[in-house]
Parts: C-alpha cells; sequence; structure tokens
C-alpha cells in the first residue's frame, strides 16, 4: 500500500515537474520574443531618426543652398592637395580659390582670394581651372578653412548686357528651382505681383536728399531703374496708368549678385515691394516705384499658374 503511495506521488511530482518545465520554456520564449520585437522598434527608431537628421544626397541647388552652411564660388587651382596641414591629403581633396563667398556663418572668416581645402565626392568631376559654385558644411577651422562638399554646380555664363565688369562672378538661382513654401512666403510678404514687361532700362540719378543713404563703397549696387508697362494685376490695387518704376541693382558684388537683373523687353511675373524712397517720373507723371531683390522675386512666364494657384490657396 506504501508502495503504491510513493508511485502516486512521484508521478504526481513528474507531471508537476513537466508542467512547471513548459511554463517555463513558454516563458522564456515569450521574453525572448518580446525582446526581439524591442529590438527591432528601436532599430527602425534609429532608422527614422538618422534618416531625418542626416543631409539628404540631392542635385537640387534650392535643397543643396538650404543645406550648406558654407557657399561659395571657387577656381579650382590643386588636385589632390589640401592648404591644411591638419588635412592629409588624398585623391577626394582639392584646393580651391575663393572668387566670391554667397553663404557664411558670421564667425567664419572667408573672403575672395583665400584658398579652401574641400574634400569632394567625386574627383573626376574636376580639373584645374574648373570653376563651380560649392555647396558646403564646415569640417577644420585653423590658419584655413576645410569643407565639406555637399554639392556643386556650375556657374551660368554670360550676363546682363551692359553689366559693369566686375571680377565678381554672378551666380544667379533659377527661378524653376524656388520651392512653393519659399515662393509662398514671397508672395505673402510682398505688396504687388504683376506680369509685365520692362520696356525701358536706365541709371537712377540718386537726387542729393537721398545721397547719405546711398553711399559709394566698394559693395555699391549700381542701381538702375526699370519701366514696367503691367499687363495683369494677380495681387495689389490697380496700377495707375498700367505702369511701374522697378529699382534694381546692377552690381554683380557679392551682396547683390542674387538680386534679378532686367533688360529691356524683358517679361514675366515681378513679385514687388514699396522702395523706401518713391518718386520717378514716367512720361511726365509721377509713379509708384517698388524693388524686386529677392531670388525669386522674377519668375518666367512659365510660372504662371504656379503662382496664380499659391495666391489663390494663401
Amino acid at each position: 500500500m506504501k508502495c503504491s503511495r510513493t508511485v502516486e506521488l512521484v508521478k504526481v511530482q513528474g507531471k508537476r515537474g513537466r508542467m512547471n518545465t513548459s511554463r517555463f520554456f513558454l516563458a522564456g520564449t515569450l521574453g525572448l520574443t518580446l525582446l526581439a520585437s524591442a529590438v527591432s522598434v528601436l532599430a527602425i527608431g534609429a532608422s527614422l531618426f538618422a534618416s531625418n537628421s542626416l543631409p539628404q544626397a540631392t542635385n537640387n541647388p534650392a535643397a543643396l543652398a538650404k543645406q550648406s552652411s558654407i557657399t561659395f564660388v571657387g577656381t579650382v587651382s590643386q588636385l589632390a592637395a589640401t592648404s591644411l596641414a591638419a588635412v592629409p591629403k588624398s585623391s577626394q581633396t582639392i584646393v580651391v580659390r575663393v572668387d566670391s563667398v554667397l553663404k557664411k556663418p558670421v564667425a567664419v572668416s572667408l573672403k575672395k582670394g583665400d584658398t579652401v581645402t574641400v574634400e569632394v565626392k567625386d574627383p573626376a568631376a574636376f580639373q584645374e581651372g574648373t570653376q563651380a559654385t560649392f555647396y558646403t558644411e564646415g569640417w577644420i577651422f585653423g590658419s584655413g578653412i576645410a569643407v565639406k562638399e555637399l554639392g556643386h554646380a556650375a556657374p551660368p555664363t554670360g550676363g546682363t548686357p551692359g553689366a559693369a565688369e566686375t571680377s565678381e562672378k554672378p551666380v544667379v538661382q533659377d527661378p524653376s528651382q524656388i520651392t512653393d513654401q519659399d515662393l509662398q512666403r514671397l508672395l505673402s510678404s510682398c505688396d504687388f505681383v504683376v506680369i509685365g514687361r520692362v520696356t525701358d532700362v536706365h541709371q537712377w540719378v540718386i537726387p542729393k536728399s537721398a545721397a547719405p543713404r546711398y553711399r559709394t563703397s566698394e559693395h555699391s549696387a549700381n542701381w538702375q531703374e526699370a519701366v514696367l508697362q503691367v499687363q495683369s494685376v494677380l495681387k495689389g490695387p490697380k496700377v495707375k496708368k498700367n505702369k511701374i518704376v522697378l529699382r534694381f541693382p546692377l552690381s554683380r558684388d557679392v551682396a547683390w549678385v542674387n538680386a534679378p537683373k532686367f533688360e529691356n523687353g524683358q517679361q514675366g511675373i515681378f513679385i514687388l515691394r514699396k522702395d523706401e524712397l518713391s518718386g520717378a517720373s514716367v512720361g511726365g507723371y509721377k509713379a509708384d516705384v517698388y524693388t524686386c531683390l529677392n531670388p525669386g522675386d522674377w519668375l518666367p512666364m512659365i510660372e504662371e499658374a504656379r503662382v496664380r494657384s499659391l495666391l489663390k490657396n494663401r
């Protein structure tokens, strides 16, 4: 009898042991599954964070201009070389002479004539004498500057007829590259948006009363006046006699290089702001004067549908 009870006890304990073993096995399996899921979530989160925090590769000049902290026009002077002892030369480092500075932090000392070491993405894209607009981020600062290329673009050739000759190279943003967000901002902050055609361009003779405000310096704007025949008003009140005087800088100095330049017969969409100094004479009557100074303030007619749509939705 005692033996029978002992056998039954062993059976019960064995059953309980198997049940406990199963429970431990299931708990371990579940724990590993939850751990794997957590690792996957963390990996996905890290991937998303990385994709949102790192600059994305792009060939869009507008996007490059936003990503870049240091943008300049320069001419390649040496290949596989550096201008800083702290930077080891390699096939990806080139030395560039600065022709004009378009964007930089205030704390960074960089001017025309300086040499910059650039770590480029594709060394085959450059030869000695190649000129380009370099979109870069800071790398090493010391007795000189080293930067890393985000992208580059060949500056447009040619220029406005009659423009004063300077050593600065024009770097004009392609109007079609302006984003809807930036264009919306320009449209919201302006006084007028018109479609029109330039019928005359002449030098603006600065009145003596305004001379202190427009002092001559190495960065002088060389102000011109364009008479604009308004064909359609997209934003703003009716224009007196459908004519507006548009004041713009002809200078190619770095301070004005991105401001739109105009010539006789030029047609398009003009995004205008009232000039501080008004009072120009057109055909014997006093006309209102406006400026058009930002990249994107003038757009070709192909952009009309986009401008109308953004104005409608603002």
